[in-house]
């Protein structure tokens, strides 16, 4: 009789603790999709500003704030430079990403990414 209700106890321990587990990979794979938006967002703004200028970072920081909460940055080493019509700026986006439902440090990931500059 204690037997069974240990053992339905430990079920239920090991059943939450997969769910809670699923819940924390599904969230953390919803903020791994972010970059491919955030992505988007630097190539609109390298065609734009002719490059990864001083506005278009100031621009991508201050997206990056409202709507990933600073998760997001990017790095590159045309950064501050302005560039020739149809020159290839290639950059890194760096992810710095919670672990939501467990106390795991951040996530550091960073993605490659290349636009051309459309400015005259």
């Amino acid at each position: 009789m204690l037997d069974s209700s240990i053992m339905l106890i430990v079920k239920w321990f090991v059943g939450l603790m997969l769910i809670m587990m699923m819940v924390a990979v599904a969230l953390f794979c919803i903020q791994l999709s972010n970059v491919n938006s955030y992505k988007q967002q630097v190539n609109y703004q390298i065609e734009r500003h002719g490059g990864l200028t001083k506005e278009a970072t100031a621009n991508l920081k201050d997206y990056s704030e409202k709507q990933y909460q600073g998760a997001l940055t990017v790095k590159s080493e045309q950064l501050n430079k302005k560039v020739n019509f149809g020159d290839v700026v290639d950059y890194q986006v760096v992810a710095n990403l919670k672990i939501i439902l467990f106390n795991l440090p951040n996530v550091e990931m960073e993605f490659n990414g290349s636009a051309i500059s459309q400015v005259r």
